[in-house]
C-alpha cells in the first residue's frame, strides 16, 4: 500500500477499486468519500494491496440512493451489492468501514469459531484478551503492541476448532474516548486516523497495526493463556485465577457463531480452558494492566 501515492489510491478507490489483502481475507473497495480512501490508505499502509483479482469482499461506502440522501449528509455500507446497516453520518466513513469488516469476517468464517476477543503474541505465545466494552481491553492491547508484542487482532479471534492456534488478521485497533490520548502520547499522531466524535461508542480513533505484525499475519500462534481485563481508573492492580467453568461460560458470550458450530464449538472452547491457564486482572493505569500481563505470559 505505502507504494502507492494517497492521491493514486483516492482515484483507484473512487473509480474500479482496490483490493486489500488482511491475513486470509481481502476485501475490494469502492466510495467516493475522499477522507475514507485516505484514512484506509494511512491505516492500511503495511497491507498487501493488489488492483484486480479475487476479493472475499466486494464493499461499498457510498451516499444512500433513496430520500435519506437529502437529510444530512449520510453514508452506508454495502458488501456485495447489500446494506445490513443503518445509515450513519459522513464523518463517521472509516468506524464504519472497519465495524462492517468485522461484521464480514465474523459471518463469512465457518472453519474456526469467532471470539470477540483481541489476541497478542510474543515468544510464540498468545494472549486471548476477551472482554465487554468499556473494560479496557483495546487500550491494554495498544500499550503491549507499542512495547513490541505482535497483534494478530483486536475485535475478532479465529480460534482453530482444535483449539491449538489462533489466525492473525492485524487490522487497526479501535479507541475510544480517553483512551484516544492515553495512547498517541505513548505512539505518537502518526499511527492514529482522525478521532470521530458523536458515535454510538463515543469518539473513536483507530491505530495503525505495526508494519512487523502486517508481515507476520499468515502465521498463526498458540493460545497459552486467557486473560479477562478490567480497568478501573485509580484501581489498585489485582491478579485471580478463573476457574474453567466460569471461564467456559465467559468465553461461550464472546463466541459469535458458537451456536451454528453445535459440538465443535463446544469442544473448542472446553479444549481451550482446558489448555491454557485463566486469569482475571483488575487495574488502575495502563502500565499496571502490562505488568501484569506480562507476569501471565512469563509463568505460562
Amino acid at each position: 500500500m505505502g507504494a502507492i501515492p494517497a492521491r493514486d489510491f483516492r482515484a483507484l478507490v473512487a473509480g474500479a477499486g482496490a483490493i486489500i489483502h488482511f491475513g486470509r481475507f481481502s476485501f475490494r473497495l469502492s466510495s467516493p468519500v475522499e477522507h475514507l480512501a485516505d484514512e484506509v490508505h494511512r491505516m492500511y499502509r503495511h497491507h498487501p494491496v493488489s488492483l484486480e483479482g479475487f476479493a472475499d469482499f466486494h464493499v461499498e461506502v457510498r451516499p444512500p440512493r433513496n430520500l435519506r440522501r437529502w437529510f444530512g449528509r449520510q453514508l452506508e455500507f454495502h458488501v456485495d451489492g447489500s446494506s445490513s446497516f443503518f445509515p450513519l453520518p459522513h464523518a463517521q466513513a472509516f468506524p464504519l468501514l472497519e465495524w462492517g469488516l468485522n461484521w464480514c469476517v465474523h459471518d463469512a468464517v465457518k472453519d474456526c469459531l469467532i471470539l470477540h476477543a483481541a489476541v497478542v503474541e510474543k515468544d510464540g505465545k498468545a494472549l486471548l484478551i476477551p472482554a465487554p466494552p468499556g473494560s479496557g481491553k483495546s487500550t491494554l492491547v495498544a500499550g503491549l503492541v507499542h512495547h513490541g508484542w505482535r497483534l494478530l487482532s483486536d475485535e475478532l479471534a479465529p480460534l482453530a476448532l482444535d483449539a491449538l492456534s489462533i489466525e492473525g488478521l492485524a487490522r487497526p485497533i479501535s479507541l475510544k474516548n480517553d483512551s484516544i490520548d492515553l495512547v498517541k502520547r505513548l505512539t505518537g499522531e502518526d499511527a492514529f486516523s482522525g478521532t470521530v466524535r458523536d458515535t454510538v461508542k463515543g469518539s473513536v480513533a483507530l491505530m495503525r497495526p505495526p508494519r512487523e505484525s502486517v508481515l507476520a499475519v499468515r502465521r498463526p500462534a498458540a493460545p497459552v493463556a486467557v486473560i479477562f481485563p478490567k480497568f478501573t481508573r485509580g484501581a489498585r492492580p489485582v491478579h485471580r485465577g478463573v476457574g474453567q467453568g466460569a471461564a467456559f461460560a465467559l468465553l461461550m458470550e464472546s463466541a459469535f457463531n458458537f451456536s451454528a458450530l453445535r459440538r465443535q464449538g463446544f469442544e473448542a472452547l472446553a479444549d481451550l480452558v482446558e489448555r491454557c491457564g485463566c486469569h482475571e486482572i483488575g487495574y488502575g493505569s495502563l502500565d499496571e494492566g502490562m505488568r501484569l500481563v506480562e507476569d501471565i505470559h512469563a509463568a505460562a
